[in-house]
């Protein structure tokens, strides 16, 4: 039987200042206005709640198609959204005017979500820095979220910055905070799966840019989070590969109390919806989800 085709939707949001804040651009008009690729996968039957999924660095939303069909037979609506610079959504590649902007941005779909699916309970499930980006906008928009789920959080994040102007340049040269520099990620510690690797390898929408600006905001990002995830107001669960690399799962495991539970994934790496035991991992959230939001 062929899955249901993703519905896309482009909403319509205001470009960001310098600093990440809302810009003056107005509804309809051509200037300020900025365009964020959301794909959408519908319920199984009556929804029982809605999931955003947030990609990882140089990632898309369109890669998680194969797991939201996982939890819409589950009764959830999806939403996988391209964040800033990345994917189908406009702006620099790899490029976010700071964790303000990603707020505003996550806001926007849960708005969006929320449209569809007035008093439903709404989750988010964070790959990477997209777990970080989740916990932070579930910390500062608390009535919002109704369950979390960290995947590999990056909580001691290395990325390259952009390579220093020669010369004389160098000393009259303000960096430009678009510029990029790399995420840095090797295949080999994406996923064990050799056909995951390929398919990253061959998408035309993953790239290994990250601005200089959002990677300079990712320390302070990872160090807030850690420092409140016990002030989560909604239950948590973080998933990590015990053979991931890019992000040791002792830091994970070592955040377990309160309302925040933590699983280790034997035999997966970093990437752990594109491992080979992916679909257990994406029905292990699904089971979570249900029990703690029925």
């Amino acid at each position: 039987m062929s899955l249901p085709e993703p519905l896309t939707t482009y909403l319509e949001l205001r470009e960001s200042t310098a600093d990440g804040d809302e810009g003056a651009g107005l509804s309809h008009k051509a200037g300020g206005l900025f365009l964020l690729h959301v794909l959408e996968i519908a319920a199984y039957g009556e929804p029982r709640g809605g999931v955003t999924i947030v990609h990882d660095a140089g990632d898309h939303g369109a890669r998680y198609l194969e797991a939201a069909h996982v939890f819409a037979s589950q009764r959830w609506a999806v939403a996988l959204p391209d964040m800033r610079g990345h994917g189908k959504s406009e702006g620099p590649r790899g490029h976010s005017a700071g964790v303000k902007e990603v707020v505003r941005d996550l806001a926007s779909v849960q708005e969006h979500l929320a449209y569809r699916l007035p008093v439903a309970p709404k989750a988010l499930i964070g790959q990477g820095l997209g777990a970080l980006y989740s916990a932070r906008f579930a910390l500062e928009r608390p009535g919002e979220v109704a369950a979390l789920v960290l995947l590999a959080p990056r909580w001691r994040a290395r990325f390259e910055p952009p390579k220093a102007a020669g010369g004389l340049m160098k000393l009259f040269k303000k960096p430009d905070p678009t510029a990029p520099g790399r995420v840095g990620l090797e295949l080999e510690q994406l996923s064990s799966d050799a056909a995951a690797r390929a398919a990253w390898s061959a998408d035309r929408l993953v790239h290994d840019a990250i601005s200089l600006r959002a990677g300079e905001q990712v320390a302070a990002l990872a160090l807030d989070v850690e420092q409140r995830l016990a002030q989560l107001a909604c239950p948590t669960l973080i998933l990590h590969g015990a053979e991931d690399r890019v992000c040791d799962p002792q830091l994970s495991l070592s955040r377990a109390g309160g309302r925040v539970e933590v699983r280790k994934v034997d035999g997966a790496r970093h990437d752990l919806l594109h491992e080979a035991n992916w679909r257990a991992s994406a029905q292990q959230i699904a089971e979570w989800l249900a029990v703690q939001l029925g």
